[in-house]
């Protein structure tokens, strides 16, 4: 068991180091908003010397929940370039994404190989149009539901401290993060602290009143410590809101978004949606199939289990409480999804964003299978993680033979000087969504301009 569950990992991890050698490959990187993040945090870094003349247009805030992705490569440029400062961050980003999806389902002791299935949406839809700063509240997020489910299984002050202060640096990198953080964290918590607290003492109305309580003050001693980062992010809304009121509203498409059915029938688009040859959604509804399967095969082992244990008093589930899949995080994660529309407070694509969530839950939803086909279904998890990694490693080889030219023109120019860019064409022939939108801005950072 320890042998398969060693070569899940290396597997699992050979994926994900794909996916990151990805990042490097192209001269830039092939996300429509970052070249933007990379342009702002190299303002911030130039406003940290006193002397600086931006000091005359520009005013560093510390006090915002999208700034945390800034200062981090504002900070790293001291050392390294902007540009691969910023590299450095996004490759953390996704590295610790891909770390906490296998230490929750250790935690939570979900087979590691499932892990594979999240390696689709990995270099996600949010990723391809550059919302770096929501990554990295992403990745903070994950990794503050890793330590709800060691507080809730073992409360202690040093489990709710380290909660505090990853549930307040994640409402620093985004509020979005901080909400779904919120709402995974209250959906996980409840249902682990119940079963961690099962005891098998008589049913009795005492008994199960002393569950309760025992479920509800774990399940509070997860939660309260999130309550620092909400506070925060409410405060910045509150002083942001003031400044400009508009900004939070656009009344002609505030709460817009698609019919139910077409976010189900295209939910691969919203997870993904990078590649033009559109081979990112087919492997992903590969994941998608494998997960399906694994749901069907598990019915029929469980029901299996139980036709065998019939009459013996032997229970037919799928083991002890705390190796069972979990129900609500994948219901309230994809419930969200559902419910949350495309345009929000001001703010465009939103509920795609949480395509990457409903992976997750359905995830840590699904059965453990046993035997010979469950030893089958976790090669074709890890085999697919695997490809996903070099599927992506392919097309930023593409992107790079079709752009790095224009990197070596913003190579060629004069530093300091204020650019814009005409672009005959955003898309490149192998990612779509205006990769190259805001060209310009690599200028501002590279060059220390303006754009």
């Amino acid at each position: 068991m320890r042998l398969e569950t060693a070569r899940a990992t290396f597997v699992y991890w050979l994926g994900v180091a794909l996916v990151v050698t990805a990042v490097f490959v192209p001269r830039l990187l092939p996300c429509v908003d970052y070249p933007q993040h990379l342009a702002l945090a190299d303002i911030a870094h130039r406003l940290q010397n006193p002397a600086a003349a931006e000091h005359a247009t520009h005013q560093l805030n510390y006090f915002t929940y999208n700034g945390a992705f800034h200062l981090l490569v504002a900070k790293l440029s001291s050392f390294v370039s902007i540009e691969l400062a910023g590299r450095l961050v996004v490759v953390v980003s996704l590295v610790t994404i891909a770390a906490a999806v296998i230490a929750l389902l250790r935690v939570l002791r979900r087979p590691p190989s499932y892990a594979a299935l999240f390696t689709p949406v990995l270099f996600s839809f949010s990723l391809g149009w550059g919302f770096v700063n929501y990554v990295l509240g992403s990745a903070i997020a994950l990794v503050a539901l890793v330590v709800v489910a060691r507080t809730v299984l073992r409360p202690s002050i040093g489990h709710a401290l380290a909660l505090t202060v990853v549930g307040l640096a994640c409402a620093f990198a985004h509020v979005l993060a901080m909400l779904i953080l919120c709402l995974g964290a209250a959906a996980l918590a409840p249902e682990l602290a119940w079963r961690a607290t099962e005891r098998r003492d008589p049913k009795t109305p005492r008994a199960r009143a002393a569950h309760i309580a025992r479920a509800a003050l774990r399940t509070s001693i997860a939660l309260l410590p999130l309550l620092v980062g909400c506070a925060f992010c409410i405060k910045v809304y509150l002083e942001q809101y003031d400044w400009d009121p508009n900004m939070y509203r656009d009344p002609t498409v505030e709460g817009t978004a698609p019919p139910l059915w077409q976010k189900l029938f295209f939910f691969s688009a919203f997870s993904t949606d990078m590649f033009m040859d559109r081979t990112d959604q087919v492997l992903l509804v590969s994941g998608v199939v494998i997960l399906v399967a694994i749901f069907v095969i598990g019915r029929k082992q469980k029901r299996g289990r139980r036709d065998q244990s019939a009459g013996s008093g032997l229970s037919g589930g799928e083991g002890d409480a705390s190796e069972r899949a979990l129900t609500l995080p994948f219901l309230a994660l994809a419930g969200a999804y559902f419910a949350t529309p495309m345009v929000l407070i001001g703010t465009h694509l939103i509920f795609p964003r949480l395509a990457q969530w409903v992976m997750l839950g359905a995830i840590l939803f699904a059965p453990r299978l046993s035997g010979a086909v469950g030893v089958r279904i976790s090669k074709y998890c890890l085999g697919l993680g695997a490809l996903v990694g070099a599927n992506l490693v392919l097309h930023t080889a593409a992107f790079a033979a079709e752009t790095n030219d224009a990197s070596r023109v913003i190579d060629d120019l004069p530093e300091g000087r204020s650019a814009t860019s005409v672009v005959w064409e955003p898309g490149t022939l192998a990612f779509r969504n205006g990769t190259m939108t805001h060209l310009a801005a690599y200028y501002a950072a590279r060059k220390h301009g303006l754009w």
